[in-house]
């Protein structure tokens, strides 16, 4: 990725061409790693309005910003923090060293979209359920079975959350069924410093949704190609990135089981998601 690494330093040394130039030059290079169908040009849009609309993200070390931008090629999703569509998002951060980064975050959308690129789900559902709501499960001789029937006149929200479950159904005729408590999501994201901003903050019912997704993924109930395996693990990090020698401009930590371990800054606006000034 020798395109990224130099496009990356030359943006830090002021050369006369805008970030949006860059960007436009790099588009090969984004097509080049996208699944077949899809075209680098709205992406590239989408990145441009992403770093507009977040402007701390313009602080962020270039590298990791456009290789977050790699990882939302490779899987042909596009920055949703734009379009509201919780496909993924580019987020700032700063780690313990004081320097600024992007944050690769796949969303709810992106998690299932990624679950039917594998043409072996026939049908998958994930459900919030809140205190009203009528709704059981079991296991018997003829397998799991569950009951659903929400109260509508019940208040909804993060503070009703009971639970959070997924059901899909297989081509082969096998199903899943997982659900989680409100305890066990709030446990994961008490461990994500990003729990008082972006998508925590603004969609704490889809990143229940999304977090059910992923230990399901995690405990391999839903098919996963070895291309999903990696964007769940690099999930909430700034993905790896290699030049065409070798080298690592940025690696990830490996996640154990529904780990989010995201770096992010202390001196955060709750009400914007963004780094502002101590």
């Amino acid at each position: 990725m020798g395109d990224i690494s130099k496009a990356s330093g030359e943006l830090a040394t002021g050369k006369k061409d805008t970030f949006k130039d860059y960007m436009q030059r790099l588009a090969p290079t984004f097509q080049s790693v996208m699944p077949k169908g899809f075209t680098s040009e709205r992406l590239v849009q989408m990145a441009i309005s992403a770093r507009n609309q977040t402007p701390k993200l313009a602080e962020c070390d270039m590298s990791s910003f456009l290789s977050c931008c790699l990882r939302c090629a490779s899987l042909g999703l596009e920055p949703s923090a734009v379009d509201g569509l919780g496909n993924a998002y580019i987020l700032p951060y700063k780690e313990k060293g004081g320097k600024m980064l992007a944050q690769f975050q796949l969303g709810k959308n992106g998690m299932l979209e990624l679950v039917k690129r594998s043409g072996l789900v026939s049908t998958i559902r994930t459900q919030c359920v809140y205190e009203g709501d009528d709704f059981d499960y079991y296991e018997d001789e003829g397998g799991l079975h569950f009951h659903y029937r929400p109260n509508l006149e019940a208040p909804h929200g993060e503070a009703n959350l009971k639970l959070v479950y997924l059901s899909a159904h297989m081509k082969d005729g096998g199903s899943v069924f997982l659900a989680m408590s409100k305890n066990e999501v709030d446990a994961i994201k008490a461990r994500s410093k990003a729990q008082g901003f972006g998508p925590w903050k603004t969609d704490y019912e889809a990143m229940a949704e999304k977090t059910v997704i992923r230990r399901a993924f995690n405990r391999g109930l839903l098919p996963r190609s070895v291309e999903v395996a990696k964007a769940v693990s690099q999930d909430e990090t700034t993905p790896e990135v290699y030049t065409e020698d070798g080298q690592r401009i940025f690696g990830y930590e490996d996640t154990a089981d529904d780990a989010e371990v995201i770096e992010v800054p202390d001196n955060v606006n709750p009400e914007t998601g963004e780094v502002v000034d101590a």
